[in-house]
């Protein structure tokens, strides 16, 4: 479709603006064979400005014949539009007859049709976005059928949608139709999926499906989770008491230990990825997300996936990355210690370990400075806690836990590990129906 779109440009665009030229420049000379291309008026040469039309077309005409996203409708239409005003100032500075007559209307008429032809394409294209957004809703993904869209990234869109037979809810995450031409995008959700289906802890999310439409998409289902991430808990609600971001911190601990097991090192744990929800008649679940660049702890370069998030590449939240990560080393089980260790920092305190204006300045702090003690900005986190979380963010790997399994047993050992109860936990929920 490119090809075809740069094709179509220079083939329409090219023709036109040579005619053009030409004609502009050599008007004295051909004037004579063209009906209304000059024509006196009070005793002076006036140019009939006949060029507004043919490039009125084309700017209007371009996003019916290579349907393109609003945004780059408008950037290419409004590019376009600024071609015949160039072409005729080129054939000002080539013809010293051309510089005789008055052409200040022909650049009014070329800014009014030119502005008109951009809103025109640019408001045909947005309103071809939105059709094509509402029949994607209303496809079929294998057995789900979508409902409604959730949100989503640079490379995916995630629905809320439901199994034609089960009647179950579920999450489809879809490659976005933009992206789904790029190998490497689809590579990678198939090595995610493949790795979730790897995994069976109850704190991470679990995969249904995954497969093809009939159109070639790819497309996965995951279960629904009816909750909150800890991002959205932490802006709505505040810093997490102690006792309940234990809670949520030894869960995830269990969700990662699995993964680690496995030879799989998230490098993206942060708020974000992390959910709260209610599952099987059970408050407050913590789910582990997002396994889109997952790292094996020891890749070799037999394996095709490995290239995908290979050593070197800088990949992950700036605000939760570790500093091996940050420089780009291969990281291990460590590394996801320190990142859940910000995010234990975020839970506690409702701020970023480290609050700077651009990333690569968080991304610095992260590797040079010493990090604030969570009992610093919010003096009622208790010291054990406070200790746990500064040890999980050692700039030194070998100075934090070794393990997952040796964080959880540090958190499980705070006093006020015990300090958030089921029965807490309901009232919470029942407190806050709307929101999940």
């Amino acid at each position: 479709m490119r090809v075809v779109e740069t094709g179509f440009l220079v083939v329409a665009g090219g023709l036109l603006a040579t005619t053009q030229f030409v004609h502009l420049s050599t008007w004295p000379a051909i004037a004579p064979l063209l009906d209304g291309a000059i024509a006196p008026r009070d005793g002076q040469v006036m140019l009939v400005n006949t060029w507004v039309i043919p490039w009125f077309c084309l700017v209007t005409g371009f996003p019916v014949v290579i349907p393109n996203p609003a945004r780059r409708t408008l950037v290419t239409c409004t590019l376009l539009a600024l071609v015949p005003a160039a072409v005729t100032l080129a054939a000002l500075a080539a013809s010293p007859e051309l510089r005789a007559a008055p052409t200040g209307l022909m650049f009014a008429q070329y800014a009014i049709w030119g502005a008109l032809g951009v809103g025109i394409a640019a408001y045909g294209a947005r309103r071809a976005d939105l059709l094509a957004e509402q029949v994607r809703a209303a496809k079929r993904f294998g057995q789900y059928r979508l409902t409604r869209k959730r949100g989503g990234g640079g490379m995916g869109d995630v629905y809320l949608a439901e199994h034609l037979l089960l009647k179950r809810p579920a999450v489809v995450k879809t490659v976005r139709p933009d992206r789904a031409a790029d190998p490497a995008v689809v590579r990678r959700f198939e090595r995610e999926v493949r790795i979730l289906a790897t995994l069976t802890h109850w704190n991470t999310i679990a995969v249904f499906d995954y497969g093809y439409t009939a159109d070639g998409a790819f497309y996965y289902a995951m279960e629904y989770l009816p909750g909150l991430d800890l991002d959205r808990l932490v802006a709505a609600h505040g810093p997490v008491p102690p006792g309940r971001a234990v809670h949520l911190l030894r869960q995830i601990c269990a969700a990662l230990r699995e993964a680690h097991a496995a030879g799989l090192i998230h490098r993206d744990v942060k708020p974000g990825n992390l959910m709260v929800c209610r599952r099987g008649g059970v408050p407050d679940v913590a789910k582990l997300l997002d396994f889109g660049l997952v790292h094996a702890a020891g890749p070799t370069d037999s394996d095709p996936d490995a290239k995908i998030t290979r050593d070197g590449a800088v990949m992950g939240t700036p605000a939760y990355m570790s500093p091996e990560q940050s420089r780009g080393e291969r990281p291990d089980a460590r590394s996801d210690v320190y990142s859940l260790g910000a995010t234990a920092f975020y839970l506690l305190t409702g701020r970023p370990v480290f609050e700077k204006a651009a990333a690569m300045e968080v991304i610095a702090a992260h590797l040079l400075e010493p990090p604030r003690r969570p009992r610093d900005v919010n003096p009622g986190v208790p010291a054990d806690v406070d200790a746990v979380v500064l040890r999980c963010l050692a700039k030194a790997p070998a100075a934090r836990y070794a393990t997952v399994a040796d964080l959880a047993a540090a958190l499980a050992g705070c006093g006020c590990a015990g300090d958030w109860s089921e029965g807490d936990a309901a009232a919470w929920w029942d407190d806050r129906q709307d929101e999940s």
